[in-house]
């Protein structure tokens, strides 16, 4: 298991191509056997029907001889229906008219060199074409079942994991994209149609996701401005204002740019068959997605966070850490500080009924420069204050910051527990500081579980945004290949659509 979850993401999407281009020979093959023959449609305007006529009454022509053939005019469910089968390579029309030569409707067809017969555009609907988009859909599923997998395997070994927000995310993300592969299969319109679907969605998600982010970016930017008031102002309590306003805008580019391009007749927006305009629609597409992947990424960021503060570690610990801060100018602990310490002694009392278990305490923190003793020492006389007997209590007054919190103290209990491995530790700290201590144990290779204490909800913002960042640092590898795949998928597919209108 432990090997699994070492895994990088390069691997399964290198599977997820190999099994796509599989899929999409075999289709491509399938296709190319059956594709000489399709059977074109045409229905009565208004939401009439046909149920009343005969073949009879209409008369269907190819405008160019030899090159298709028509065969088996029908009505069906009130539908007029007619085969059409492929003779030679090229593009014609076939006209429907009345039997009083009426004309009724007109129908591209085009024949490919393998004798593929597609309707309306050159990568338009065709006989078991939505293999293709079925190819899709079983490769993009390979590699959402395989995400699945390793979150699950991921939270089993740690909740505390950079990688296990990552494949939330993209489980998010790719959800969204296989609802929209289902309904393209089942409403297959054609390859090209299909693709601007696909394409579409990132659009879709982005623009439903955009007024929720305009309000929170609204809220965000108060609670960043009450941090600072309480704070301090610094650039990291801008955080959250700096995201949302950065998302909202990101999500706005596309349309300014649009109206920049339309009203400045920059280029012909509305010239299908432009270069510029696949252009611009590569631009625009790209950034949906890439938005909809960070959003997603995000909203990994927040449920592992809020998951991790309120997560309650198993009644079985022995030592509990209580991760230090600054104290006050006295020597007497902050709010923050008595939280977190409160919250210790809170589950030792709750281990204790739960199951009479007793554990030991390590107040761990180093004295500051601007701080009249070390935060062990003022977390560890606190404890006395509180009631807990001297002999349980191990301080650690040496550390200046949580990496060296956890070293430090993790040192002395294996020093008074005679290096024996199977001591069982948690942690104290502040509720948006679970899910980083937690981390930065595991990194230290120390399976710890994090409690946590409640705080003013303005700390809370910043704290999601600085694990998101976190998370794209972290993972940066894993990021940029994720946006390489969407780089790759997205211009692929406008390269098709431009080619079907050009041709």
């Amino acid at each position: 298991m432990l090997k699994r979850t070492k895994r990088v993401i390069g691997k399964p999407l290198l599977t997820v191509f190999t099994i796509l281009a599989i899929m999409l020979a075999v289709s491509f093959i399938v296709i190319a056997i059956m594709g000489d023959k399709i059977t074109g449609t045409y229905g009565p305007p208004y939401g009439e029907d046909f149920s009343s006529r005969t073949p009879e009454d209409f008369r269907l022509t190819p405008e160019t001889e030899g090159i298709v053939e028509i065969s088996n005019v029908r009505i069906e469910k009130g539908i007029l229906k007619y085969d059409v089968h492929a003779l030679k390579r090229g593009i014609t029309f076939i006209d429907i008219y009345s039997a009083d030569g009426e004309p009724l409707l007109m129908k591209k067809v085009y024949v490919h060199r393998l004798g593929i017969i597609t309707l309306d555009t050159y990568f338009g609907v065709c006989t078991a074409g939505f293999l293709i988009p079925l190819s899709v859909l079983i490769a993009t599923l390979y590699f959402y079942i395989d995400r699945i997998l390793l979150l699950r395997q991921g939270i089993k070994k740690s909740i505390y994991a950079y990688r296990n927000i990552m494949n939330l995310g993209l489980i998010v993300f790719i959800s969204f994209m296989l609802f929209k592969l289902v309904t393209i299969i089942f409403e297959f319109d054609g390859i090209d149609a299909s693709i601007e679907s696909v394409l579409a969605t990132a659009g879709l998600f982005a623009h439903i996701v955009l007024p929720g982010a305009l309000v929170i970016s609204f809220f965000i930017t108060l609670s960043n401005l009450y941090l600072m008031k309480k704070e301090g102002r610094n650039w990291r309590n801008m955080l959250g204002f700096f995201w949302g306003l950065g998302m909202c805008l990101m999500t706005l580019l596309p349309s300014w740019i649009y109206r920049f391009v339309m009203y400045h007749q920059v280029i012909d927006i509305f010239n299908e068959k432009g270069l510029a305009t696949h252009i611009y629609s590569l631009f625009e597409y790209l950034i949906f997605f890439i938005i909809s992947y960070l959003e997603c990424v995000m909203i990994g960021t927040v449920v592992f966070g809020v998951r991790a503060a309120k997560h309650i570690p198993a009644f079985d610990k022995d030592y509990i850490l209580i991760l230090g801060s600054k104290i006050r100018s006295d020597g007497s602990l902050t709010p923050l500080l008595r939280g977190r310490a409160d919250r210790a002694v809170e589950f030792a009392a709750m281990q204790k009924e739960a199951t009479g278990k007793d554990l030991n305490f390590v107040p761990s923190g180093g004295k500051g420069s601007d701080e009249v003793m070390a935060e062990g020492d003022a977390i560890g006389k606190y404890l006395l204050e509180k009631g807990v007997p001297k002999e349980q209590i191990l301080v650690e007054n040496e550390s200046l910051n949580t990496y060296e919190n956890i070293r430090n103290s993790m040192k002395l209990i294996k020093e008074r527990s005679n290096d024996e491995t199977d001591v069982k530790v948690a942690f104290s700290t502040t509720n948006y500081h679970v899910f980083r201590a937690g981390l930065i144990a595991y990194e230290q290779g120390h399976q710890l579980e994090g409690i946590g204490s409640t705080t003013r909800q303005y700390f809370w913002v910043n704290a999601f945004i600085r694990e998101f960042i976190a998370t794209l640092v972290s993972e940066k590898r894993h990021h940029l290949r994720v946006f390489f795949a969407l780089l790759f998928g997205v211009t692929t597919m406008v390269i098709v659509n431009y080619i079907s209108v050009l041709l």
